[in-house]
């Protein structure tokens, strides 16, 4: 049967061995001389070994004595750093934090935002990791990440959705396109372009909303290629292969090899929307605390 002994116990042995004499010993415990002999006594029974040799002047620990003194300083130290990280998880301030975010995020606040936090909260381990808006649902609900930010997303079972930022598009040209000349391009204007789409899936929602848009002006577009990412979909305008819708906060970085021009005719209302996805009920000090850092956190400009 185990033995039951408590840290507090460890605690008033450890002040004994740091004491030059028992009575001294008393009194930093704040309790009388006999109570303290008392307690070392029991705590030999109910190890079933002496640790003082209480003949010698002044008294020396047994080999047992200096075993339990050393393996208490070891485990004292492991409990109250355990106490330290579990206050530290439970006030946001320790911890893992993992997100999934789509690409187009890293064009508004997260950048900054994980920046701002990680300064904070250096004890904190983030861990970022890229996922389709439309994937990252069923990634919160079987704890692959913690929260997700993603571009439009559709509603989910017990998924808690929170708008960060609200964006205008814009469309992204060639080099030379004869609108370029226009300066605001009506989206109607767009009627008989060649069409870049991205992302690429049968479930991306981005590329939904552009084609809902197009049809709500009163054309259908011309989808000539889908790209996996903005990178590659931007790469193919620069390449004079077509035309492709973006958010303005990807336009304020700009590329040197394409022109990005603001919409008209798009109808009120008709932005995107920088989402944070967590589940329904369950969020914790450390998503609290990166969701009120993704508040407060102006979106990247060039």
């Amino acid at each position: 049967m185990p033995t039951r002994i408590s840290f507090a116990n460890l605690e008033v042995f450890l002040t004994v061995v740091r004491s030059p004499t028992i009575s001294q010993a008393a009194e930093k415990l704040n309790i009388a001389q006999p109570a303290l002999s008392q307690q070392l006594r029991l705590l030999e029974r109910r190890l079933g070994v002496t640790l003082l040799e209480r003949d010698a002047r002044p008294y020396r620990l047994t080999e047992a004595g200096r075993l339990l003194k050393d393996e208490a300083e070891r485990l004292l130290a492991d409990f109250y750093e355990l106490v330290e990280r579990l206050q530290g998880v439970s006030t946001g301030k320790r911890g893992r934090l993992r997100i999934g975010f789509t690409r187009s995020a890293m064009y508004g606040v997260l950048p900054s935002a994980v920046r701002a936090f990680t300064e904070s909260r250096g004890d904190v381990e983030l861990q970022l990791h890229e996922i389709l808006t439309e994937d990252q649902p069923e990634a919160l609900r079987t704890s692959v990440i913690d929260l997700g930010i993603g571009r439009d997303p559709s509603a989910s079972p017990q998924i808690a959705q929170e708008v960060l930022l609200r964006e205008s598009l814009v469309v992204a040209v060639p080099l030379g396109h004869p609108l370029v000349k226009q300066g605001r391009v009506p989206l109607r204007a767009l009627e008989g372009e060649a069409f870049i789409l991205f992302p690429k899936g049968e479930s991306a929602n981005f590329p939904a909303r552009v084609t809902a848009l197009c049809r709500e002006a009163g054309f259908v577009p011309n989808v000539v290629h889908q790209a996996f990412e903005i990178d590659s979909a931007l790469g193919l305008v620069a390449a004079g292969l077509g035309v492709t819708v973006v958010t303005a906060g990807l336009a304020a970085h700009g590329r040197s090899d394409v022109r990005f021009l603001p919409l008209d005719g798009l109808p009120v209302g008709a932005t995107t929307e920088l989402v944070a996805l967590t589940v329904q009920g369950t969020r914790r000090p450390l998503v609290e605390a990166m969701l009120a850092q993704l508040r407060s956190t102006p979106p990247q400009s060039s």
